[in-house]
């Protein structure tokens, strides 16, 4: 099995061998052998030990759904090993429970089901044991619970800090691929300027000269001024082209976003761009750009996604089209926030749509369509 990337490989680790412990332990104290499944006591131990097992090893692999439910069964199981087992250490298993619920619920609610546990297992303790002992297990497992959750949450906390590190440097990078790309243009503008000013201004001059000289040269010179004053306008007809070229020079679009979608952790985001596509517009550049962006950071925080197709290609009619899709839990309805509002207002004002629905079979699509005076690729 592949360790998931929410759970940290050395708790993996960790909890398997506990997990197996309090196996080997129950099965040495109880001798078990096949005719001792006969009996319901053991046998509900061993059902409910080999449940709480499968019930881990489901919640901790990627895409397993749902998480909390899985986390529910697990608490169940574990009871049930207290309450029919007999070495005394079947309350380690809730330390496993406790390390994966802050991979899935809120520090809160981490807080809730730790008690809960605790109580719980007190009240199982209280019909085995006498209350002073009862109390003692349950306090004794009570400090390994706080200790593992406690880790566990500081592992989720740098986790979460990574990611939301990766995704501003990501950011940054696409940001920093259209600046440079905004320099170029402003070269290109300088350029452009510099040739018609200067290099412009004299070609004009010359053909004016060559045509004035048109006029006073006759017999064999009169050719080679006619010639001349045809490469002048050539050159002047030349130089205008070049001119409105680098004004009008496209925008790479394609760095910037594999800049954005390169190495999210977490996430593979799959990006297909035609090779060498470009657009004329700054702003439809930086629109794309936000909202390919905008579609990564929900998928992150929201879909529990592994997953992430984006598909930006030019269509028939001159615009560009954004198709983005993932392989979450998808929702019974969308609900979209601030991020996504905002993102279809942006593509409202440059004469776009954006729309949203849930995939076929799970997950969230995304399309997007914005007008462009022209996109190459």
């Amino acid at each position: 099995m592949r360790s998931p990337s929410i759970f940290h490989p050395l708790l993996f680790v960790s909890a398997l061998l506990t997990w197996s412990v309090v196996g080997v332990q129950g099965l040495v104290v109880m001798n078990l052998t096949p005719q001792h499944l006969t009996n319901t006591s053991v046998l509900v131990w061993f059902v409910a030990f080999a449940s709480f097992g499968a019930a881990f090893w489901l919640n901790v692999r990627q895409g397993s759904r749902p998480r909390v439910c899985l986390l529910a069964a697990q608490t169940v199981a574990a009871l049930v090993v207290i309450a029919t087992g007999a070495s005394g250490f079947e309350g380690a298993l809730l330390s496993i429970i406790s390390g994966q619920a802050p991979m899935f619920l809120s520090s809160r609610s981490t807080l809730l089901w730790c008690s809960g546990l605790v109580l719980a297992s007190l009240a199982v303790y209280l019909v085995l044991y006498p209350p002073l002992d009862a109390l003692a297990s349950a306090a004794g497992y009570a400090g390994l619970l706080v200790f593992t959750a406690t880790a566990a949450h500081i592992q989720q906390c740098e986790l979460n800090a990574r990611r939301e590190l990766a995704r501003v440097h990501a950011r940054l990078e696409a940001a920093q691929e259209l600046l440079a790309e905004r320099e170029r243009e402003q070269e290109r503008l300088r350029i452009a300027r510099e040739l018609h000013d200067s290099l412009g201004h004299h070609l004009t001059a010359l053909s004016l000269n060559i045509e004035a000289a048109s006029h006073s040269v006759e017999g064999p010179g009169l050719e080679h001024v006619r010639r001349a004053q045809k490469v002048a306008r050539t050159l002047l007809r030349e130089v205008r082209e070049v001119v409105s070229s680098l004004r009008e020079g496209p925008l790479q679009l394609g760095p910037a976003l594999a800049d954005l979608t390169r190495e999210v952790p977490g996430l593979e985001v799959h990006l297909q761009v035609p090779e060498g596509l470009s657009v004329t517009e700054p702003a439809t550049a930086h629109c794309l750009l936000r909202c390919v962006q905008e579609v990564i950071t929900n998928t992150l925080r929201h879909a529990s996604a592994h997953h992430l197709w984006i598909d930006v290609v030019p269509t028939q009619e001159g615009a560009l089209q954004l198709h983005a899709r993932d392989d979450g839990v998808g929702a019974t309805a969308l609900e979209p926030g601030a991020g996504l509002t905002g993102m279809r207002e942006r593509f409202t004002q440059l004469g776009g749509r954006l729309e949203w629905r849930l995939a076929a079979q799970r997950g969230v699509e995304l399309v997007a369509w914005l007008p462009t005076r022209g996109a190459q690729g």
